[in-house]
């Protein structure tokens, strides 16, 4: 005879109902590949992503030679952040310094920027806002692209560094992902240790938009936001708000962002390498990337549950409640959550899959303002007609 399964007591089951939050991600670590010989060997090993949570205090073990400190230094002037800093050791050759920047996985030892791309696996974080400042030659900001890609993140990288607007017109053809920026010009600022002033452009723009993320959120294009320690700039670009064919104006219809100085000075432009045109804008990418990677990466806790009407009911109500959410926060203009039936079909949810579709509108930059000015004589009817009902008041006078 079987042994029953039975229990002489009180039996209590927990059942989990509800829409669950889903938290923001980080959009605001920084992630960067630097030289510096004597570093800190220990605070920041050779080829390894370090995560330091102040770039204002990782300066102390950054030493002297190379741009590592210099770098940290121009992040730290717009706002202390958290960063993934991966150094490679210096080298008088400049086509071996390259090659040590773009890295390798020669023996199962990953280093330079393919280094950085396993960011996540680790430090636990993925940076999102990426660069190599000083070394983004071509090959080096065609390797940050993809390193981008994959980290789901946005890169901001030279525009080539011509004198001539035509030569770097030119050198935007080279690029036609949605996750690059490019950077005409130089920001300088002066260096400390020699006393004279010393470029420094990529890491002052990830600084900002780092800082820009923190307190305004990742809605708002890094164009127009004042930078910080900045005493100069490289080369003499035009601008004028009102001239459509100032050098500034000229770089942007190219799809290329600048540098001005206008009271202050400030990057100049919104505008990606994207070919599709619905990513023309920074803020459209991010905002796409960030949206995606926010919501899918908040329902692992679904995974494997029974797919059960409650499970699938607190899901679609959860991504409903986050895009609500961003668009009360002015983040999105729009979206909602919908399910297609043809595409859950009886086939697909018995192989246990099922599919929500969801949309959103980003927020545009307001990146041309028309003022329509008319000048007219309209309002001189208005004069003569006021002047005479003041005069119908007026009061006789006699001696």
């Amino acid at each position: 005879m079987a042994k029953a399964d039975r229990h002489h007591g009180v039996t209590s089951k927990e059942f989990t109902e509800g829409v669950r939050p889903i938290s923001d991600i980080a959009t605001n670590v920084i992630g960067l590949v630097a030289v510096a010989d004597d570093a800190d060997a220990a605070a920041f090993p050779l080829d390894t992503p370090v995560y330091i949570g102040s770039t204002y205090d990782a300066m102390a073990k950054a030493g002297t030679k190379g741009n590592l400190a210099k770098v940290l230094d121009g992040i730290s002037d717009q706002a202390d952040c958290r960063a993934i800093v991966v150094r490679v050791k210096d080298n008088t050759n400049a086509a071996q310094l390259k090659a040590a920047i773009i890295g390798s996985a020669e023996g199962g030892k990953f280093t330079g920027l393919k280094a950085l791309r396993r960011a996540g696996a680790v430090t636990g974080i993925k940076p999102k806002i990426l660069g190599v400042p000083d070394y983004d030659s071509q090959e080096v900001a065609a390797e940050l692209v993809s390193v981008a890609q994959a980290l789901n993140a946005f890169c901001y990288a030279s525009a080539g560094g011509a004198d001539d607007i035509a030569e770097v017109a030119s050198y935007r053809e080279n690029f036609s992902q949605r996750e690059i920026m490019l950077i005409d010009n130089d920001f300088l600022a002066f260096d400390t240790t020699t006393g004279k002033p010393v470029k420094s452009t990529i890491e002052r723009i990830l600084g900002v938009r780092a800082k820009t993320d923190q307190q305004i959120g990742w809605h708002k294009s890094l164009s127009n936001c004042e930078i910080n320690g900045v005493i100069g700039l490289d080369k003499p670009r035009t601008f004028d708000l009102l001239d459509k064919n100032c050098d500034a104006n000229t770089l942007n219809n190219s799809d290329i962002t600048t540098l001005i100085r206008d009271g202050g000075f400030f990057p100049w432009g919104n505008r990606t390498c994207a070919q599709d045109p619905m990513y023309a804008f920074e803020v459209a990418t991010r905002s796409a990337q960030i949206v995606k990677e926010t919501i899918a990466t908040s329902y692992r806790w679904a995974i494997d549950k029974p797919m059960h009407p409650g499970l699938l009911r607190d899901i679609g109500f959860g991504i409903n409640a986050k895009l609500a959410e961003y668009v009360r926060r002015g983040y999105l203009l729009g979206g909602r959550v919908y399910v297609e039936a043809a595409l859950n079909n009886k086939e697909r949810v018995g192989n246990g899959i099922f599919r929500f579709d969801y949309e959103f509108t980003p927020v545009p930059p307001l990146e041309n303002l028309e003022l329509a000015q008319h000048v007219t004589d309209s309002f001189i009817v208005n004069l003569v007609d006021k002047t005479v009902k003041f005069a119908s008041d007026y009061q006789t006078v006699t001696v």
